[in-house]
């Protein structure tokens, strides 16, 4: 039992030993590595570039008017807002009334019911629009 615990130990020390042991370096990694890093500073270089405009250019309009400067434009524009929102009701209720009138005049006789009513009236208006033209 005793050497049992004497061989896990030793196997545990040489485990640590070897995971504290430095990787052999590839070169060719290495150099794709500080390659990605340079192309990462030229990224966020670029990406500088363009906070630097948006900053300057919210400096540019920082002196610009609020579009609702007083709590009384804010109050009419409020209002406005609210008007509307009725206006959808009484829209609603122009909607409603047109349903209930479509529903109302559902069972109205067609006035072409069958296919060969149909096919008549387009002839005749092809005929019709034929003779205007002039032709045959």
């Amino acid at each position: 039992m005793n050497k049992l615990i004497i061989a896990l130990i030793a196997g545990t020390f040489a485990t640590v030993a070897l995971a504290q042991a430095p990787a052999p370096v590839d070169k060719a990694a290495k150099q794709k590595e500080v390659e990605a890093a340079t192309k990462a500073g030229t990224d966020s270089t670029a990406t500088m570039a363009a906070e630097k405009k948006g900053v300057a250019e919210a400096k540019a309009t920082k002196d610009t008017p609020k579009a609702l400067p007083t709590k009384a434009d804010k109050s009419k524009s409020v209002a406005a807002t609210t008007k509307t929102g009725n206006d959808s009701a009484a829209q609603a209720a122009r909607e409603a009334k047109g349903v209930a009138d479509a529903k109302a005049t559902k069972d109205a006789p067609k006035a072409l019911p069958t296919t060969g009513d149909k096919q008549k009236a387009a002839a005749s208006a092809t005929t019709g629009a034929v003779k205007k033209d002039g032709s045959n």
